[in-house]
Order: structure tokens, then sequence, then C-alpha cells
């Protein structure tokens, strides 16, 4: 019966003017560091997932799901592989390749590149970089012999545009009576693509019958480049295609080719949230100091309840109410502020850009000129509870000692 009357007293001792200003003070200071604490935490979360989130649209548009390719490097019936890919479900569609690393050359300027050997109408079915194209057309792979498409970036390094020429230099030799020269090939640009991503300065396609030439591979191709319904299920759906073809294929999903770069992002992620949770910490702590000061103050009062029969856990019940209560403001002060915030981060950095006239990102450098945001609220829910737990651990010790309080020692010198 006494447990609401200790709510009660804790709601009126939160609500009640401190005799001790600097008591107050510290309250205060506790209640703003977890509301900022809560609202830093969502708004980087938020922006972290927005980065993420831009990487896997971007680098995703071009790259494909997953690749199947043949153990000794040809795969020669590729149409019916494709077609037992497509037919599978959870696969989208399949498109033969032939890929390789080579070096891109124009009068002097030489750039590394990764050549992808395509057939333009399969290609569009698991990859959208012909949506990305900003000048030329990319369907004239097939009509223009020996044509190249490049990457913006790419492009810009060599110095060429639609129409120009580029030297594609492959790693193997051809002997020849006047000696050993590096097999190459002229290409005429006929499209240049922008995705926005690292891959615009390293990536190139040409027709899949001018690969075959250019690599002496017949009618074979090097393999098949996958779309996936879910994007998060490449490597188990690949896996399992392939366990039921008794495993003849070697697979990759993009958690293989792109993996690292999506990992870092999360342990930056990771990182910086548990550097801000500090913060949420030293406000927890703080919420200690206030309820041991605020101990120290009651004292008398303590020893009364104690005298009119309150039991210790009924002492406990009191400033654990209050500190909960005051972690609980912040938590809920900090979720409304930061959630807003994360809502329209982007917008409220691109006017301080405007009026200031300054750029957090460089569009000259950077391939993401404007700060993403992406707001997951089951993240805002985790971390509105986790401030909130750690707001009530913190109130456990002051409650015990206040329970320690004996009324005796306590109501001596009153």
């Amino acid at each position: 019966m006494f447990q609401p009357l200790a709510g009660f007293i804790g709601l009126r001792y939160t609500r009640a003017r401190r005799r001790d200003h600097f008591i107050s003070f510290i309250a205060l200071i506790s209640l703003l560091g977890m509301i900022l604490g809560v609202a830093a935490l969502i708004v980087v979360m938020s922006v972290m997932n927005g980065f993420e989130a831009e990487l896997r649209n971007r680098i995703l548009a071009v790259v494909p799901h997953g690749f199947i390719e043949a153990r000794d490097g040809r795969l020669r019936d590729w149409q019916s592989v494709a077609d037992d890919v497509a037919k599978t479900p959870g696969f989208i569609a399949a498109a033969p390749y032939i890929g390789g690393s080579v070096m891109l050359a124009n009068r002097g300027p030489v750039r590394g590149a990764q050549l992808w050997a395509i057939v333009p109408s399969y290609e569009q079915r698991v990859s959208a970089v012909q949506q990305h194209v900003v000048d030329g057309r990319f369907e004239n792979l097939t009509s223009v012999p020996f044509g190249i498409a490049l990457g913006d970036i790419a492009a810009r390094n060599l110095g060429v545009m639609v129409g120009d020429t580029v030297d594609v230099i492959l790693p193997k030799v051809t002997v020849t009576p006047m000696g050993i020269f590096p097999r190459e090939k002229r290409f005429k640009v006929v499209a240049i693509f922008r995705s926005g991503s690292q891959l615009d300065g390293t990536t190139a396609f040409i027709n899949l019958q001018d690969g075959q030439r250019l690599y002496q591979m017949g009618d074979a191709v090097g393999g098949l480049r996958v779309a996936v319904r879910d994007l998060f299920d490449a490597a188990p759906l690949l896996q399992r295609w392939n366990n039921a073809h008794q495993r003849q294929y070697v697979i990759r999903d993009w958690s293989q080719t792109q993996g690292s770069l999506f990992k870092s992002v999360k342990m930056e992620k990771t990182m910086v949230s548990l550097l801000l949770f500090v913060i949420v910490a030293i406000a927890a702590f703080n919420i200690i100091s206030i309820l041991t000061m605020m101990v120290n103050d009651k004292r008398a009062d303590i020893a009364v309840l104690r005298t009119m029969g309150a039991s210790p856990r009924a002492v406990m019940t009191i400033f654990i109410v209050q500190g909960a209560l005051i972690g609980f403001a912040g938590v809920v002060i900090g979720a409304l502020l930061g959630t807003p915030l994360a809502l329209n981060v982007g917008a409220i950095v691109a006017f301080f850009e405007q009026t200031f006239g300054a750029h957090i990102f460089d569009p000259s450098v950077y391939f993401v000129t404007r700060i993403p945001s992406v707001v997951v609220p089951a993240e805002i829910i985790r971390v509105c509870w986790i401030a909130w737990v750690l707001s009530l651990l913190a109130t456990l010790y002051p409650a015990w000692r206040a329970a320690q309080i004996q009324p005796a020692e306590a109501l001596r010198y009153e």
C-alpha cells in the first residue's frame, strides 16, 4: 500500500524547488546531457544509415548482386545456365559477361580499369548502368564495332568524350616475329555514364562479341552476372543454387566484391555510436551525483518517513522514481528533438551552406553533395531504451544509500 505513496513523494521531490541551487544546476546539466546525447545519437545514426544506403544504391546500380563462373574460366553453355537461374525462385535475371583488369590509354594518360564485356539487352536486367548514361547511347555498344562505355571520371582522367578513341591494353602478351607485345585494341567511346560512386573512375563496358575476340574466348563467356530480389539474400541464394548443381560453379556475391566498403561503414557507425553513448553515460553518472546530494539533503525527511513506518524498499522507490523521471524526460525530449533533426538534416545543412557560402561536401571532390539521412524507428527505440535503462541503473546506488539511513542517527542533531 505504501508503494504508490513512495512514488507520489518521488514526484513531489522532482517538482519541488531546491534549497540548494547547486543541486538544481546539476539536475539541469544532467537533463541537458541526456537530451543532447539522445538527440545526437539519433541524428548521427540516421546520417550513417543514409550514407550506407547511398553507397548501396549507387554502387549496386552498376555492380550486380552476384556472379556465377565456370571453374575453368570458360562458361560455354551460358544460355541454358542463364535460363535456369532466371527460373529459380529468388533470382530476377542473369546476364553473360567477360571481365578482367586492363589499362586504358589515350595519347599519354594511362589509367587502370575493370573491363566488362556484356550484352546490353541482357545487362539492363541485372544492372541499372544504362539509366545513368549522361552522354551517348549505351545501346551503341552493339551497333558500333569495338565501342566502349566509360565512367565519367575515367573519361575525364583520360581526356576523352563520346566519339574519341581509347586504347585497351590487356595484361597478356602476343608473340610476333617482331617480338613480344602486350595485347591491345583501340575502342571508340560511344557512351559515358555517371553512377555517383568510385566505380565511375574504374569501370568500362564493351560488347560481348568484341570481348570474346579480345580475350580469345570463342563462343564462351567468363560467367554470369545475376540480380536477386532480396539484396541481403544473395549469398545463401547463390549457395543453394550451386549446391543443387553439385557445386560445379564458382559463385561470388556483392558482399565479397564490395563487402569491405560496407563493413567499414558499419564499423564507423558502431564506433561513432559508442562514442556518443559516452554522453548518455555521463548524463547517467550525473544522475548518481544528483541523487547522492539529494539523499544527503533529505536525511531528516527520510528519517521521519522511516519512523512513520516506511520500509527501506519504499525509500528506495522514492529516489528511483526521481532519477527515472529525470532520465525519462531527457530521453523523450531528446527523441522529440533528434527525430525531426534527423529527418531534415540535409535541408538544415544546405540552408547553412547557402547562408554562409561554404560546402561540407565539395561537388568536385565527393560523390555525395548533400547529407543523406535514413531514420530507422527501431534504432530510435533502441537508443531511447538503452538511455533510460542507464538512467534507471544510475538510481540504484543512491537509492540503496538512502534506504540504509538509520532514523535515530539522522535525527540526533535535528
